[in-house]
């Protein structure tokens, strides 16, 4: 299954060597009505920032690979899975045990940072 998933998705290759991966995904049956609806995604991106996280606390190597919205993507993950069209998968996030010891990028730009404005 994991093989089939780096098959379909262009950023996700290292699923043929991870151990496991979960899909955080939104039920569209169980979301908001109206203007509402799109909130799913905030609420799917918190919990998937909220495993991150925790795998990170626990040594555990986990990336975040994105799926919605490209429909590619999406009909990929779909067709492996077997999910309703009401089952919206946000991401995959391939989940293992590291080979060896990974370094953060420094990313920190204070350029980046504007004070009580833009």
């Amino acid at each position: 299954m994991l093989d089939s998933l780096a098959e379909g998705l262009p950023y996700a290759k290292m699923l043929k060597h991870a151990p496991l991966a979960i899909i955080p995904c939104g039920d569209l049956d169980k979301a908001l009505e109206g203007d509402g609806q799109a909130f799913w995604i905030q609420d799917v991106s918190a919990a998937t920032e909220n495993m991150l996280i925790a795998a990170n606390a626990l040594g555990v190597g986990a990336v975040w690979t994105a799926v919605y919205p490209d429909e590619s993507r999406i009909d990929a993950v779909r067709k492996v899975l077997g999910m309703p069209a009401s089952i919206m998968p946000l991401a995959v996030v391939p989940m293992g045990y590291p080979a060896g010891e990974h370094h953060p990028k420094d990313k920190w730009k204070p350029e980046n940072i504007h004070y009580n404005g833009w």
